[in-house]
């Protein structure tokens, strides 16, 4: 399997003060669903519940032992993981530093 890497991987400041890892820009709606369970599988995380709307994806997954949301949203487009509690920010940043040593600029 061909490792998915990003071209401009970046943390992005959330409503409640953490902060999220924003993917890519890349996607559709009707891609996500395979492109999550391509990517979880590749970071080794685990999902645990998948929520759809007409606009946007919501996966939880577990990865480093915490609870993520991977979201697919419309408006703006783009494919982002965002910590579920505060607990969730070293996993955040842990894998950032990951995606951020993968990234190449022919990237999603």
């Amino acid at each position: 399997m061909t490792t998915i890497v990003f071209a401009n991987p970046k943390k992005q400041k959330m409503a409640a003060g953490w902060e999220s890892l924003e993917l890519t820009e890349a996607g559709t709606w009707e891609s996500f669903p395979p492109f999550a369970h391509r990517y979880a599988e590749q970071i080794g995380a685990k999902v645990l519940r998948k929520i759809t709307g007409p606009d946007m994806h919501i996966w939880e997954i577990e990865y480093e032992g915490e609870i993520l949301n991977f979201v697919y949203d419309d408006f703006p487009n783009g494919v982002s993981i965002e910590p579920k509690a505060e607990s969730g920010q070293l996993a955040i940043d842990k894998l950032y530093r990951l995606v951020l040593e993968q990234s190449d600029p022919n990237g999603l």
